[in-house]
């Protein structure tokens, strides 16, 4: 047997050998599932939407099961909001908010600040990217998992009804961790 073959074996049976071994959080689609423990969240950025991360459940060679890691925080979903005003071509925004409510407090205030006079929320959304779309002469705004995906289908939107369509904000808010 040649000596690679024997260092495989023996790395192994050493692994083999102990009660429970190191191992990767997964991505867990939208929760644990059966046999699985939340370990935390992936934070998402740059149009991605956050992702639940969780790790399997180990069974020592003894039968008992390995404690599963303990979270060190909690993920608090944050909220956005977009509130343009018509009069002036002031958009008013925000990201990162703790309440929806909040969201379109915010988004009014900055819209009123910047010197909107006829400020409207017209999309809050939360731990998601959002889009406004202008037209020649419709404004839309749009929400999705990513930028990407929010823009396509705001712009396929936009194309069917109106011309020169382009997106004019973009933006995504998310989770937040809390540590204990």
């Amino acid at each position: 047997m040649n000596k690679f073959i024997k260092h495989l074996l023996c790395l192994g049976l050493l692994g083999l050998s102990g009660s429970a071994y190191a191992q990767a959080p997964h991505v867990c689609g939208a929760g644990p599932g059966p046999n699985e423990v939340l370990a935390g969240m992936q934070p998402g950025g740059n149009g991605i939407a956050p992702t639940p991360l969780c790790y399997w459940k180990q069974q020592s060679q003894q039968g008992g099961s390995q404690q599963p890691p303990q979270p060190t925080g909690y993920w608090v979903k944050t909220w956005g909001a977009i509130a343009p005003s018509p009069k002036g071509g002031v958009l008013g925004v925000v990201v990162g908010a703790d309440s929806e409510e909040e969201a379109e407090r915010l988004a009014m205030a900055d819209c009123k600040q910047k010197g909107g006079q006829s400020c409207e929320v017209h999309l809050t959304y939360h731990n998601q990217c959002a889009v406004m779309i202008l037209g020649q002469k419709f404004i839309n705004t749009f929400s999705n998992a990513t930028i990407k995906e929010a823009s396509e289908r705001g712009l396929k939107h936009c194309q069917r009804n109106d011309t020169n369509c382009e997106v004019y904000y973009s933006a995504c808010t998310e989770p937040r961790f809390v540590k204990y």
